[in-house]
C-alpha cells in the first residue's frame, strides 16, 4: 500500500510541474485549385536573395523582417556581386480596375531567373503605412510558396485585402503553420 502511495504521490508532483500543452495550429487550404510547392517559391538552396527597385522601401524592409520571425528556415537576403538574384521588388502599373491587384508575384522559374515582387503604384497611391506592409507581407508569402487562403481564417494569404483599418502587418499563427508544413 505504501509504495502505491509512493507512487499516486509522485506522479501528482509530476502532473503539477509538466509544461502546459503547446497550441500548433493546423496549416489552412488553399483556395480554389491553388497549391502550396516549393517549386512555386523564390527559395534557392534555402534562401532568397533580393534586390530592389521600389520606392515602398519601409514596405519591403517590413515585410523581410517580419518573414524572418524565429523558428523560419528561409534566410531573406539581400543579393550581392558573387550570388545570384532570386527575387526583385518593383513598382509596375498593374491597373485601377476593381478586380486589378494591389501587388503580385510573378514566378519565372528557369534557372538563373529572377521572380517579381510588383506593388501596383496606380492602385498603391496614397495608401496608408499599415495597406503598403500588408501587400509587400502577403506577396512575400507567395515568394515563399505560399497560396491563397479562405477569409474563414485569420490568415495573411486572403485573395483580396481585408477591409481598411483592419489589414494584418504580423505573420498568423495559420500561416506559419503552412510555412512550417513547407519548410520544416
Amino acid at each position: 500500500m505504501r509504495g502505491l502511495s509512493l507512487l499516486v504521490a509522485s506522479a501528482a508532483c509530476l502532473a503539477l510541474t509538466a509544461p502546459p500543452p503547446v497550441y500548433a495550429p493546423a496549416p489552412a487550404r488553399c483556395v480554389g485549385s491553388e497549391t502550396e510547392a516549393k517549386g512555386k517559391s523564390a527559395v534557392d538552396d534555402g534562401e532568397i536573395r533580393w534586390t530592389d527597385a521600389t520606392g515602398y522601401d519601409d514596405a519591403r524592409k517590413f515585410a523581410i523582417s517580419k518573414w524572418q520571425y524565429s523558428g523560419s528556415k528561409i534566410k531573406i537576403v539581400g543579393d550581392s556581386a558573387f550570388t545570384s538574384n532570386d527575387l526583385e521588388f518593383k513598382d509596375g502599373n498593374l491597373g485601377t480596375g476593381p478586380k486589378d491587384p494591389l501587388g503580385r508575384y510573378e514566378r519565372h522559374g528557369a534557372f538563373g531567373a529572377t521572380d517579381y515582387i510588383i506593388f501596383n503604384k496606380q492602385k498603391l497611391r496614397g495608401a496608408s503605412k499599415e495597406l503598403l506592409r500588408y501587400v509587400a507581407l502577403h506577396e512575400l508569402g507567395h515568394a515563399l510558396g505560399l497560396c491563397h487562403k479562405a477569409e474563414t481564417v485569420l490568415s495573411l494569404m486572403w485573395q483580396n485585402a481585408p477591409p481598411k483599418g483592419y489589414e494584418i502587418t504580423w505573420i498568423p499563427d495559420v500561416d506559419k503553420a503552412n510555412y512550417k508544413r513547407l519548410w520544416g
